[in-house]
């Protein structure tokens, strides 16, 4: 039976073996509604509360809460949306190049009538803090930069933004979608991150699970309205099994994956791919630029879906880019980074996880560059 890698890790990871005990233990006595007064119920709600101190632990909480949604962009949508101040002169600025869930949300304020500015990234892919910083006015109610880029892995100092922000504006808030860094990408001070939204299903647990840290000051009114659960942020029965495993995974990276894992997979690939004519390596390639466990390359001269599938019969797994965004048939990528239509359409996106090896990445390179002189040949007639 053929081996099969899986390498498309910024879109979905599978859970981890360790989360059968959780399971085990919802299962049989934390099922409860953890919002009912009966003994066993506040047990369920202790849980939820000791998940949010390890998730706040794992980030760097410095005066940080949380509150669980269902996903990422929920969290996202809920901070830019119901956060900040909710008035049509303020001002907000997005980095260049952010997920949807962001970049939809700032256009719904643009289109509502607020003033938006959307900053540039550099030919890396990666938001310059000055520019940043630059943008910001007396009226600035929100600042959003990404910490990890899902399509090329280009990583913002979002530390150094949010100081900077903080220095114009000390009023402005400063949040950061860390989908896609959170655990793998470690902070050291977060004071200046009013919020930063991060979700389940990127770390090994369960899809429908997210989650906002806030500072206690930061303005933040609910998107849902109901029972007023999560401290009346957003309402709902929690998903404890969802919240359980977060947390439970969270606790396993820290404990268990070692922090230089992911560089040693990108360098491994990386070499391999240097081999290939006609590639084009587009995440950044300065480690201070960029995460580990993302990579995105442009083989020229091939169509990037054509070689995802060619890969696929081979039980190798890669993406063209973010599934978020596979249905819009547009990388916002491609406009960000400037790149040239043959550049765009060979785009393909590696992403590594903690259980992928050093062999894996050598192979997953050299069926690329098998199946692309393979490729090219048809492409090219």
């Amino acid at each position: 039976m053929m081996k099969e890698i899986y390498l498309d890790n910024a879109a979905t990871t599978k859970p981890l073996e360790e989360l059968k005990e959780v399971y085990t233990a919802y299962a049989a006595d934390g099922w409860q509604n953890p919002s009912a007064l009966y003994a066993s119920a506040t047990r369920v709600q202790k849980q939820i509360d000791e998940a949010k101190e390890t998730l706040l632990h794992a980030f760097g909480a410095q005066g940080h809460k949380c509150f669980f949604t269902s996903c990422g962009s929920e969290s996202a949508n809920t901070v830019i949306l119901r956060g900040a101040k909710q008035k049509k002169d303020m001002h907000y600025v997005c980095g260049g190049a952010e997920h949807p869930c962001v970049e939809e949300s700032f256009k719904f304020l643009q289109n509502a009538g607020c003033g938006v500015t959307f900053v540039k990234t550099n030919k890396n892919g990666v938001v310059p803090p000055e520019a940043v910083a630059e943008a910001v006015t007396e009226n600035t109610a929100l600042v959003s930069v990404m910490h990890v880029n899902n399509e090329t892995g280009a990583k913002n100092d979002v530390e150094r933004i949010a100081a900077l922000v903080k220095a114009k504006n000390p009023q402005t808030m400063f949040h950061s979608d860390g989908v896609q860094a959170f655990c793998k990408e470690r902070l050291q001070n977060t004071s200046n991150i009013d919020y930063y939204t991060v979700s389940a299903h990127k770390l090994h647990a369960h899809k429908g699970t997210g989650a906002v840290f806030y500072k206690d000051h930061a303005p933040l009114k609910p998107y849902i309205l109901g029972g007023g659960q999560e401290n009346g942020l957003r309402s709902g029965t929690q998903n404890t099994l969802g919240i359980l495993a977060f947390a439970a995974a969270a606790d396993y990276f820290g404990k268990n994956v070692a922090p230089g894992h992911f560089k040693l997979l990108r360098n491994a690939f990386l070499d391999e791919c240097r081999n290939i004519p006609d590639v084009t390596i587009l995440s950044p390639e300065n480690e201070a630029d960029a995460c580990a466990h993302i990579v995105n390359i442009s083989v020229l001269g091939v169509n990037g879906e054509t070689l995802l599938h060619t890969l696929e019969a081979a039980g190798v797994y890669i993406s063209t880019g973010s599934a978020c965004s596979s249905k819009k048939g547009k990388s916002r990528i491609a406009a960000a980074l400037g790149l040239t239509q043959e550049e765009a359409a060979g785009a393909v996106r590696i992403s590594f996880s903690p259980f992928n090896t050093e062999e894996e990445a050598v192979f997953a390179a050299r069926e690329i560059a098998k199946n692309a002189a393979v490729l090219r040949k048809f492409m090219r007639k």
